[in-house]
């Protein structure tokens, strides 16, 4: 049997977590800005984590974990996810079928990308577990499913047998094994203008006022009075890997500006479409922090803690200044 939706594909690298929904929201008649989802789940925000019994003990994301982000859109935006993790994969894979029989395309992952054949790079070379695929169809005489991915156009094939492998993922606090999501939207979503809105002023509140330190602006502030005792290499290489797209160690550090300049490039554009200034000015804010995480990341690669600490302070102070412009606009 061969079954196969045909729905909508954009192409935006670096974004598998998200990349699935979009799509869907697409064929459903909703197509939102590149990086809005991703700015409204939580990329461009900070966490800063201490753990004594890990490598490394010190741990720095300017990204969100893929498996909260899409929590905090349910909160923002009128969707319910089904969730489908740690199972066999006999079962899960059932699973998988039925829902593409029923017409849902089915988000797969964490996926290990060293199973992923169309990845010429990485395939039968690297394991990287992180990331996401959305599966359309499946081909039993071909024994192959067949997926969208964000980095490419046109639909893509993986044989059973190394969807199978490519699953069997485990990583601590973000996804376990078999795991596969579809989405449920309801007859009709907010507009976008509400959902920028209420998002923003979410994503404020959580940046300047969270529920812990080791979140936002207070979380930047910490880690700059605490990076002087760092003694630990690869707490340097984790705060350089995560606040870079994507997440690796690079020789120069271009794209290394902690998601800054997506969260700008989409406050200005609903700055613009809806004649909001506030948020254009916000734009401006983040596109000078994320000149500044590539200067931090930089002096990070070379052990200068004191230049690090100086930085965080200041983009600390330009974030803060943002969140504050976007929290003072009434709902």
């Amino acid at each position: 049997m061969r079954k196969i939706i045909d729905l909508p594909h954009r192409v935006c690298a670096s974004t598998c977590y998200i990349n699935g929904l979009e799509d869907i929201f697409e064929w459903k008649g909703y197509r939102f800005p590149d990086y809005f989802l991703s700015v409204m789940g939580g990329m461009g925000e900070f966490t800063y984590l201490k753990f004594r019994n890990t490598n490394p003990p010190e741990m720095v994301y300017c990204g969100a974990n893929p498996k909260y982000l899409l929590k905090e859109l349910e909160k923002i935006i009128d969707f319910k996810q089904e969730v489908i993790e740690n199972r066999t994969f006999r079962y899960t894979f059932s699973k998988i079928k039925k829902y593409i029989d029923e017409g849902k395309p089915v988000v797969a992952g964490a996926l290990d990308m060293y199973y992923l054949p169309y990845f010429e790079s990485t395939y039968k070379k690297q394991h990287i577990p992180i990331h996401y695929i959305l599966i359309v169809g499946y081909d039993d005489k071909a024994e192959e499913i067949l997926i969208k991915d964000c980095t490419y156009s046109g639909l893509k094939r993986i044989s059973f047998k190394e969807i199978e492998k490519a699953l069997d993922v485990n990583v601590k606090g973000m996804s376990r094994k078999n795991t596969i999501r579809v989405f449920n939207l309801p007859e009709r979503l907010p507009e976008e203008i509400d959902i920028a809105r209420k998002g923003l002023r979410y994503r404020a509140e959580k940046m300047l006022r969270p529920p812990v330190s080791m979140f936002g602006i207070p979380a930047m502030k910490k880690l700059s009075r605490e990076i002087a005792g760092w003694s630990n290499e690869a707490s340097f290489d984790h705060l350089i890997s995560y606040a870079t797209i994507p997440p690796h160690i690079p020789k120069k550090f271009d794209n290394s500006d902690g998601m800054r300049q997506w969260k700008s490039l989409v406050l200005k554009e609903l700055g613009n479409r809806y004649k909001i200034p506030e948020w254009i000015k916000a734009s401006a804010i983040f596109r000078s922090s994320g000149e500044i995480f590539k200067e931090i990341c930089f002096a990070a690669s070379v052990r200068d803690r004191a230049k690090v600490s100086k930085l965080l302070l200041e983009a600390a102070g330009l974030e803060e200044r943002a969140y504050r412009i976007i929290e003072s606009l009434s709902l």
